[in-house]
């Protein structure tokens, strides 16, 4: 009797382990699937900024003119060379987001999913340097000698991927949080780079996009909330994030008469939003227990079901 119980149990068991796993592989299906709709977005609006900017007459003089209301200004006064330009080429800048990444993913849960997080600022850099150096040219309307093509910015890169791998890294919690002072830092930076003349205001553009881009590709955090609540929530989450972001950087350009810097500030309050509004293959995972992250993940049943399942087994086990 005892051994037709334990049968019966696991039987079912397993049935509802087979039940569980075609849903739970079709979330993750779709939450992939989001996650490079979500990059292949943002690459395409990073394709329109170089098409426009780059590429046409109108787009390369307005790009200019803003670029030479900060190139050579006093405007370095305004940002302190640690927390502007000089952050980027700065060792310690990378070793804070080393240990943000690693702390932050592991209290999201991530295991191997760190690694990509650590790497892909790395990418974002080397991907740059490759457009902007072999791929990509500038077009030459006014016979100009120097209108060599800076598009995209490597040091933007390299500031945005660290910026967009600690806010993909983060638990979801506090992650719009750190998306915001990522995006006024970012806009400081931005704005240095232009005030000494290495990067007009699409080349900027163009990186933090590239950035965000590629941190679509790896698994948002785990929170263990049911598919359609998480991605409404997430969504408005992601809405307030962007709007919050987006007041500092418009704040300052507006008082420090640098206007320059708002598109910028702008994009990238949109681009670190969209980490927050993507979930991921972490989306809809809805089972009683997850283990937390999106590495790994553990399904127990819960206390009732398995009362269930023993009650049924003795009842089957009777009957026979």
């Amino acid at each position: 009797m005892h051994s037709a119980a334990s049968g019966t149990m696991e039987c079912m068991s397993s049935t509802s382990l087979r039940r569980l796993g075609a849903p739970r592989a079709m979330s993750a299906t779709g939450g992939w699937v989001r996650s490079l709709v979500w990059s292949a977005l943002l690459v395409a609006l990073m394709a329109g900024v170089y098409l426009i900017a780059v590429q046409t007459p109108w787009g390369q003089n307005l790009d200019q003119r803003a670029f030479l209301t900060l190139r050579g200004t006093g405007a370095t006064a305004d940002v302190p060379h640690v927390v502007g330009l000089g952050s980027v080429t700065d060792v310690r800048l990378w070793l804070v987001s080393i240990v943000a990444i690693v702390g932050l993913g592991l209290w999201a849960g991530r295991r191997l999913s760190i690694v990509p997080l650590l790497a892909l600022p790395v990418v974002a850099i080397l991907i740059t340097q490759f457009l902007r150096d072999e791929l990509l040219t500038r077009a030459d309307f006014d016979g100009f000698s120097w209108a060599t093509n800076t598009f995209p910015s490597g040091h933007a890169a390299a500031a945005a991927g660290c910026v967009a791998a600690i806010v993909r890294a983060a638990p979801r919690r506090i992650a719009p949080l750190l998306a915001v002072a990522g995006v006024g830092w970012l806009t400081l930076v931005s704005q240095d780079l232009m005030v000494w003349g290495w990067h007009r205001p699409s080349d900027l553009l163009g990186s933090i996009l590239l950035a965000a881009a590629l941190m679509h590709l790896v698994p948002g955090a785990a929170d263990g909330a049911g598919r359609g609540a998480t991605m409404r929530s997430r969504a408005l989450t992601a809405a307030l994030t962007a709007s919050a972001a987006a007041v500092g950087p418009l704040l300052w350009a507006v008082a420090t008469d640098h206007l320059a810097v708002a598109p910028v500030g702008l994009v990238a309050a949109v681009a670190m939003a969209s980490l927050i509004a993507d979930g991921g293959p972490a989306d809809g995972r809805r089972v009683s227990r997850i283990a937390r992250g999106t590495d790994h993940e553990r399904v127990e049943p819960s206390d009732r079901a398995r009362g269930q399942q023993y009650h049924r087994g003795r009842l089957t086990a009777g009957i026979e």
